[in-house]
């Protein structure tokens, strides 16, 4: 485990595990927002929950970022007919628009590269409450 001063940072080595475990303590909370944006989508927005990004580094290395929270996109038609997604921002863009369910892993950033896991949380209070699931899940 390594800490570091402003944000707190736990490497994890049981990567497959860790994912696996996150993806449990998302899952209820997933099915809560596939019902919100039922709602959010009549305004034409959209909420999504997880961020996944990829960086290719030299050679064959990538490195994969999954970033959980809030991220509002407006849905657009083009003349063709085709969807376009247009990303808006954290905030809820329609106050009109009933506050979204509480996300449970909100804040947290994990980062994988080859098979070593690294996850950076929000605060030393969201570490607490997040590892307190993943182990009641054992």
């Amino acid at each position: 485990m390594e800490v570091a001063t402003k944000r707190m940072k736990k490497k994890v080595k049981e990567s497959l595990d860790f994912l696996k475990k996150l993806n449990i303590v998302i899952a209820d909370y997933l099915q809560q927002i596939y019902e919100y944006n039922n709602i959010a989508r009549q305004k034409g927005y959209y909420l999504k929950p997880v961020h996944i990004a990829v960086r290719k580094e030299k050679g064959a290395v990538k490195t994969k970022y999954y970033y959980y929270g809030r991220y509002w996109y407006k849905i657009e038609r083009g003349q063709s007919g085709g969807v376009k997604w247009v990303y808006i921002g954290k905030e809820k863009p329609d106050p009109s628009l009933p506050d979204p369910p509480k996300h449970p892993l909100e804040g947290l950033v994990v980062k994988i590269r080859d098979s070593e896991v690294e996850a950076v949380f929000a605060s030393e209070e969201m570490y607490q409450e997040i590892m307190k699931k993943l182990e009641s899940l054992k």
